[in-house]
């Protein structure tokens, strides 16, 4: 061994080797594992002085592990460090023949670094092929066939593994394994120190930034403090110095007399006003204790030539560290001139808080700094609501005129007044109509200021608006309507004629004004409208109507109607009449034929009625008497085909008469139902049944116990009997058309129950669709080859409506027809 190896291990690892030295000089094997053992030792020492120097990176430290873990095991063609996130290992730092995995991840649980995390001890794999601990399509793709792996510690917490790695099988022992866990010894205070460097340049780096924020922030506040326009004291609230003002700017110097220094050695006692000192200080305390944030304030100073000056103060809390309020900031405007200018508007605004108008003083931006009572009545805002707002915000104004608020601003700089109507928004949401006068005061000591004086002339201006549209409306109605009009005078002179009623009687209405009505009227319509005429002069009614005749010029006599109404002046005295005539004459002419025509269709209809009656009885007697006799020929018929000897020839026209029987008596039936529903003797007395009960017996009774019946049992709203007698047809129709139902299915059609029964036939012919359900309907392609009267679904239609149900068709999607049978569903008791 090197001098200088030696040199580096301490006295109890030189004794422990020289122990082994003359131990094992006569055991080669043991000679062999005193060399590996002083080989680990001192690439431990090798990667401890590699690892210190480069201490203060974290990543180069568990680079170099990996790296000296190589040079330390001949067999090894590469090492990597895997460190713990979450459920995975991530290969953070590598070497040799690891060293492009970098970045990489394995689960732990299915590893051999598992192994060794779990058991918190070293560990080795001499084959990956073999071991259970391995996962071999992670080797495999590493080129790793054995490993050694020891677990990292971070003082006492598992961090990672130290691997180290071959690509030939049986290239470790339990011997390297422990050998590798000297190497990974030094790891762990390396990493510690280098997490506490990297906090601590975390930490002084935060702390430059704070000091320099800090330096940052106090130069601002130098500035605005020394800049400030308005005031600035800083006030100490620390009891053995509360009040003592410790610094103020140059504007308090203005404001007050006093310099900056000699603000410096005073109180608040000393510039406040005597009645105002305790209030003061009561003021301050609350500030210090937290029981105010800030507060806003109007206060007197006393100044140093010992006028008083009035001074609105904000005062909040100023901090020197976290928790701290040693003094208080006071910011100070002097407010002297202001209140006398306010005191002044306050003295002129009493006598114009008499006014009944909405008295308003403005600023020319619009904002308002006083209004009156009348303003209040006029717009329902409180002063206190208004003050500070913006008129034509407020108000939402609209020009009536035409303009906008710039050009009326402009208006009252250039000529020092304005008037016009305005549209304004009130409280309530009423739109007023106010005449607004305006003028401009510009006082010597003050703001230039607008006073505006605001008339309400609603009520005024619809009187007008509503007069000249009134009259607007009448003007273009009377010249354009289509229906006859004329202004009568009282004397019966037509003062004013329309086109319409010119052109009802032949003439221009040039050559009718001037003329009298009754040069117009027929003579004896004449007394009838005088009488009418009299009872409108005398109040009794303002307007009446009646039917008289006019001569068209070309001698023929118009029929009129006409309604009459009287126009009264403001005492009430009559002043002239409205007249408005249509012409009735093709009405008339209408009327007498319409009357001609309902005498005839009167008489025609009790014709019709009695022979609709004379059918109806004739097709029931025929159905009663026809019926005795079938009945008989049905009845003999059966016993004859079951006496008669089926070979004998006599048996088939017997089986033909039983055949054309049955058909005759489905006939009758169908008949005799179509005359019932027809004559609305068909009365459903419904019922609780179930309805698979009811269809089951149908087709018990029409031999089709075969056919399938699907779906759930359901309770139904029907007469028994019609439900029977519907299925029955509807499977006759099968019968007749399909060749048979294919199935009957129960199941849900949205609020009702639907009974579908559904066969496999050719379908219903789409032109035939519209009159499926008609009576008598019949489709052509089937009306020769199939014998039907075409009422079976027109009666089973009308059952089920009777029944509150219906019955519609649809393709069945296989081919074929289904008819859907639908009810409605019994109430759960």
């Amino acid at each position: 061994m090197q001098t200088a190896e030696m040199q580096a291990l301490d006295a109890a690892e030189r004794a422990e080797l020289e122990r082994l030295r003359q131990v094992v000089a006569e055991d080669p094997a043991a000679v062999a594992r005193a060399e590996r053992y002083t080989r680990a030792l001192l690439a431990a020492v090798e990667t401890q002085r590699a690892v210190s120097s480069v201490a203060q990176d974290r990543d180069l430290v568990l680079r170099v592990v990996a790296e000296q873990a190589v040079a330390a095991f001949p067999a090894a063609d590469g090492a990597m460090v895997e460190l713990i996130e979450g459920d995975l290992l991530r290969y953070v730092a590598g070497a040799g023949m690891l060293a492009e995995h970098v970045g990489k991840y394995q689960g732990i649980a299915d590893s051999v670094s598992g192994s060794a995390l779990a058991d918190g001890r070293p560990t080795h794999c001499a084959d990956v092929e073999s071991d259970e601990r391995a996962n071999r399509g992670i080797c495999r793709s590493t080129g790793v066939r054995s490993m050694c792996v020891t677990p990292l510690f971070n003082r006492d917490r598992a961090i990672g593994v130290l691997k180290i790695a071959s690509s030939e099988r049986n290239a470790f022992d339990a011997d390297d394994a422990c050998h590798l866990e000297l190497v990974a010894g030094t790891v762990g205070a390396a990493l510690r120190h280098a997490e506490d460097y990297e906090a601590s340049v975390a930490l002084l780096a935060e702390r430059t930034k704070t000091l320099a924020a800090l330096e940052s922030s106090e130069t601002r506040f130098r500035q605005t403090f020394e800049n400030s326009p308005l005031g600035l004291l800083l006030c100490s609230t620390e009891e053995a110095t509360f009040g003592r003002y410790l610094n103020a700017n140059p504007a308090m110097t203005a404001i007050t007399g006093y310099s900056a220094d000699e603000l410096t050695t005073m109180s608040f006692g000393d510039l406040h006003h005597p009645d105002e000192l305790e209030a003061t200080a009561d003021v301050l305390r609350r500030l210090a204790s937290g029981a105010l944030d800030s507060v806003k304030v109007e206060k007197r100073y006393v100044h140093k030539n010992g006028h008083t000056v009035w001074i609105q103060a904000r005062v909040a809390m100023g901090e020197t560290g976290p928790g701290t309020h040693p003094y208080a900031v006071v910011q100070v405007e002097d407010v002297t001139a202001s209140r006398a200018a306010n005191a002044e508007l306050h003295r002129q605004a009493r006598l114009l808080d008499l006014i009944p108008a909405g008295v308003i003083v403005r600023d020319l931006a619009g904002e308002i700094l006083w209004w009156n009572t009348g303003a209040e009545r006029l717009y329902g805002w409180p002063a206190d609501a208004a003050q500070g707002r913006v008129t034509h915000r407020l108000f939402s104004t609209n020009y009536l005129g035409g303009g906008t608020f710039e050009e009326q601003a402009a208006a009252l700089e250039r000529d020092g007044c304005w008037d016009g109507e305005l549209q304004h928004l009130t409280a309530t949401g009423q739109l007023v109509t106010v005449l607004s006068r305006q003028v401009v005061h510009r006082p010597a000591d003050g703001p230039v200021q607008v006073l505006e004086i605001n008339t309400d002339v609603s009520v005024a201006r619809a009187a007008q608006q509503a007069v000249a549209l009134n009259e607007q409306r009448f003007r273009a109605q009377f010249t354009q309507s289509a229906v006859g009009q004329l202004v009568r005078g009282l004397d019966g002179t037509l003062v004013a004629v329309n086109q319409a009623f010119a052109d009802m009687v032949g003439r221009s209405p040039q050559d009718l004004i001037g003329r009298t009505a009754e040069e117009l009227m027929h003579p004896e319509d004449m007394g009838a409208a005088h009488r009418k005429i009299a009872r409108l002069f005398t109040g009794e009614t303002d307007a009446y109507a009646h039917e008289a005749r006019l001569r068209h010029s070309d001698g023929h006599w118009v029929d009129t109607e006409a309604t009459v109404s009287v126009v009264r002046g403001a005492e009430g005295r009559p002043k002239h009449l409205i007249v408005v005539a249509t012409d009735i004459s093709t009405r008339r002419a209408a009327e007498r034929a319409r009357d001609q025509a309902a005498a005839a269709l009167s008489e025609r209809n009790l014709e019709l009625e009695a022979a609709d009656q004379l059918k109806l009885d004739m097709i029931g007697m025929l159905g009663h008497e026809i019926n005795n006799p079938l009945s008989a020929i049905l009845g003999y018929s059966q016993m004859l085909a079951e006496e008669v000897d089926p070979a004998s020839p006599h048996h088939r026209a017997i089986k033909i008469i039983s055949r054309q029987a049955d058909r005759l008596d489905e006939i009758v039936g169908e008949v005799l139902a179509m005359v019932s529903l027809d004559a609305g003797n068909i009365h459903a007395v419904r019922e609780r049944v179930s309805l698979r009960a009811e269809v089951r017996r149908a087709l018990d009774s029409s031999g089709n116990r075969d056919i399938p019946l699907l779906g759930p049992d359901a309770t139904v709203l029907f007469n028994p009997s019609h439900l029977q007698q519907m299925v029955v047809n509807l499977l006759s129709n099968a019968a007749k058309y399909a060749g048979g139902a294919s199935a009957l299915r129960i199941e849900p059609a949205g609020d009702r129950i639907g009974l579908r029964i559904e066969d496999t036939g050719p379908g219903v012919p789409d032109e035939f669709l519209p009159r499926l359900f008609e009576r008598l309907a019949r489709a052509d392609q089937t009306a020769d080859t199939i014998r039907g009267t075409g009422l079976g679904l027109y009666i089973v239609r009308s059952l089920a409506r009777a029944n509150n149900g219906d019955v519609r068709y649809e393709p069945h999607p296989a081919g074929g027809s289904v008819f859907i049978i639908e009810a409605e569903p019994a109430p759960s008791v």
